[in-house]
């Protein structure tokens, strides 16, 4: 079954951080007028909120076609402290936003309301009745920041040599991941809050760095802002940020870009037959047939056209995009299906394994061996998570048809290659059919389809760029893996924390960086912070201390039983073929040396034939990269084994400790974190090396 295409939801969220009541009132509010102040700042937060929701609906009325059919959901995040949180929280339903919640601890016996989402982290200082440290609160910080698009934050800009406030911290914290900030501060000359948006021209990667590795302080922070001197004018600054924050795929829907327009072009270019056959039928039946393209046109399409072919140009990434979010999903046809048994039953001959060749001859649909996939244990978590599975199921059926694309195109045209060095060697020696009357040209018309085949296959793969869909599927796919690992305890892959767009050129002009990033920070933003798998307002961290632990167990299991299983197919597969390319060059040299003792026309097969079809099983291996993904399967396979140890070590601790305190569960949800940001970050490491290995591995001719 095919899976469809899951457009992302019109979703945005913005994150409201400030200082708490008694920060306020000490450097706020501290005039006659200070009830007037409060209402300043609550004001002017409510008109900055209205502004920021109306721009991101316009940005998604531009995109409707692409996102979700569904109503735009606009999502504000924040905490329960006093001050600035609870400000927010009372602004959300005015302002159109619908309320989440993220907390070092649980405030339900505050004012707070528990019936919003809110996620409690179950934090607790060490030490007992000690507060909790700052690095507690930025950690919450950055968890809120990564499942919203924009940073509304409410800063005195009181702070001492370097920063030091929350505040200050996660505003550096969102320009490192060039996220949009809006500043709402005090300005001493006017005593009102005025507003400040960061610029996307600041946020070069020499400034990022600068801000990332040298002190940090209120000078440093706000050279990346600008002052706004009204929330209209706010509207007009942030069309740039949506643009590129919820349609930066929109350049690429311009059918008159120039891009578009090549591409246009080469869709549209005529082969040979087709061309000679429309200027047959306009000459023959006197004008009444449509007249094609002039001929100097027609040349002019096929020079470009063999240029592409040749050397594809690569797309960029707003086109990539739009391709991700629009394109029909792919599915295995007849052809490529009978293909793939071929393709089994051949390398089943040659690595003399039965349970492949029964395969690879068994009905539709019990066919495994090379592209076998296997089983998924059934693993509960206690959140619930059904956009991020469909996702999942999507890239990972659209990564494995155009991976079988691909291992199956080689696989055929270096056989292919092979078969037309016997072609050539059995027309010389006309072997049957060709010694019969009218069929010696036989084996050279087969020899001239099987090098037209090779050389149409290389051309359509690379236009086509099955290689290139493959490598960003299997990336989503992967990635979305590692994000349901650890999103249950918020351990999020890298992928979902670095920026999605940079400065470039002359202008430094916004350009995103990665399509796949996007979508996966978008699929994220969507789905927002894990709601309880029992429809519970609140979801506590620490309370899921033991479920957790035998999610990570089944996991880890999982994982080291796949790269296991992977290493040891991939080195036995290795060993066959290289000991069938071994036997086919000892034939040869065996060939070769009677050769000189006895004239045999027919020993021509065995000193061309072999060594092609040996070096096609060498070039086979070389590209597909055999013998180092079954390394690579191995060090991951035994890294998760240390892991596993740690693991079980870990879980006989925990229960050695029950009951636990409330400081016990949040030292135990820190454990599990770790030990799934160590399980993650193994997988990480493994997806990389797998990329970089296979990233320029496109098809192309055989040697």
């Amino acid at each position: 079954m095919i899976q469809t295409i899951p457009s992302p939801r019109p979703v945005f969220s913005v994150l409201v951080a400030g200082h708490r009541q008694q920060r306020l009132e000490r450097n706020w509010f501290t005039s006659e007028s200070g009830a007037l102040n409060a209402e300043q700042l609550q004001s002017s937060l409510q008109r900055t909120l209205l502004s920021i929701r109306s721009v991101a609906e316009q940005a998604f009325h531009e995109g409707a076609e692409v996102y979700a059919q569904e109503p735009f959901s606009y999502r504000l995040l924040t905490g329960e402290a006093s001050g600035i949180d609870s400000m927010a929280a009372l602004q959300a339903s005015t302002c159109g936003y619908s309320l989440q919640r993220i907390t070092p601890t649980d405030r339900q016996n505050t004012a707070a309301s528990s019936a919003e989402p809110t996620v409690v982290l179950g934090m607790h200082s060490p030490i007992p009745d000690q507060p909790l440290s700052q690095d507690d609160y930025s950690l919450r910080d950055d968890l809120a920041l990564s499942f919203a698009d924009l940073l509304v934050a409410v800063w005195d800009k009181q702070e001492p040599m370097l920063i030091a406030s929350g505040t200050a911290r996660v505003i550096r914290s969102a320009l490192l991941r060039r996220k949009p900030v809006v500043l709402i501060s005090p300005e001493s000359q006017q005593g009102r809050p005025v507003l400040m948006l960061s610029r996307q021209a600041s946020l070069t990667e020499a400034r990022l760095l600068e801000l990332q590795t040298l002190s940090c302080d209120t000078e440093l922070l706000l050279r990346f802002f600008s002052p706004v001197e009204n929330e209209a004018l706010l509207s007009n600054a942030l069309q740039g940020w949506m643009q590129l924050l919820l349609v930066p795929f929109m350049p690429a829907m311009n059918s008159q870009s120039v891009e578009n327009k090549r591409l246009q072009q080469i869709k549209q270019q005529q082969p040979v037959l087709i061309y000679l056959y429309h200027w047959l039928a306009y000459l023959f039946t006197l004008g009444r047939h449509p007249k094609p393209v002039s001929l100097s046109r027609w040349l002019s399409g096929a020079y470009l056209w063999l240029l592409v072919m040749l050397s594809p140009p690569e797309r960029s990434q707003e086109s990539r995009l739009l391709d991700l979010l629009t394109q029909e999903p792919h599915g295995i046809s007849l052809r490529e299906r009978l293909i793939s048994r071929l393709h089994l039953f051949c390398s089943a001959i040659a690595r003399l394994n039965l349970t492949d060749l029964k395969a690879s001859l068994s009905p539709p649909g019990a066919m495994a061996g090379y592209h076998k996939v296997i089983p998924r244990v059934a693993i509960n978590n206690p959140i619930k998570e059904p956009d991020l599975a469909a996702m999942f199921n999507w890239a990972e059926q659209q990564a494995s048809v155009f991976g079988r694309r691909h291992r199956d195109g080689i696989w055929m045209i270096y056989y292919a290659a092979a078969f037309a060095v016997f072609c050539a060697v059995a027309g010389a020696l006309s072997i049957w059919p060709a010694n019969l009357p009218g069929l010696l040209m036989v084996w050279a018309v087969f020899e001239f389809v099987l090098l037209r085949f090779i050389v149409g296959h290389v051309l359509q793969a690379r236009f086509r760029d099955w290689h290139g869909h493959w490598m960003s599927y299997r990336y989503l796919a992967e990635q979305l893996r590692y994000l349901r690992i650890g999103y249950p305890l918020l351990v999020l892959p890298q992928a979902f924390l670095q920026p999605i767009w940079s400065p470039a050129g002359k202008h430094r002009q916004a350009q995103l960086t990665s399509a796949e990033n996007w979508l996966l920070q978008r699929t994220l933003v969507a789905e927002g912070l894990p709601l309880n798998r029992e429809a519970a307002p609140r979801y506590h961290l620490t309370q899921h201390n033991p479920a957790m632990i035998d999610y990570l167990r089944q996991v880890l299991d999982e994982h080291r039983h796949y790269f296991a299983l992977s290493h040891h197919n991939l080195h036995r597969d290795h060993r066959y073929l290289h000991r069938l390319a071994f036997g086919l060059f000892f034939i040869t040299f065996l060939a070769v040396t009677l050769h000189f003792f006895v004239k045999i026309s027919w020993i021509l097969i065995f000193t061309a034939f072999f060594p092609a079809w040996g070096a096609a099983i060498h070039g086979i291996l070389n590209h597909n990269e055999v013998v180092r993904m079954s390394s690579l399967a191995g060090q991951v396979w035994g890294k998760l084994s240390v892991l596993s140890e740690a693991c079980d070590d870990f879980r006989q601790r925990a229960a050695e400790h029950e009951p636990v305190s409330a400081q016990r569960q949040w030292q135990q949800t820190q454990e599990l974190r770790e030990l799934l940001g160590t399980l993650t970050h193994i997988l990480s490491d493994e997806n990389m090396h797998w990329r970089s290995l296979n990233r320029h591995n496109q098809t192309d001719l055989p040697a």
